[in-house]
């Protein structure tokens, strides 16, 4: 894999790992969607 393939799923994995600790620590699931939308712009703009 290169470079930017592996950056790419260790982002996605990151992200994952703070949407999980954001929803279970402050009970936020309605609101943690959010963490999504931005990793998705964010993968949008990058691409």
């Amino acid at each position: 894999m290169d470079k930017k393939k592996i950056m790419n799923w260790v982002i996605a994995i990151i992200v994952a790992i703070v949407y999980l600790t954001v929803s279970i620590i402050f009970k936020a699931w309605a609101y943690s969607w959010l963490i999504w939308v931005a990793y998705a712009i964010y993968r949008f703009i990058a691409k």
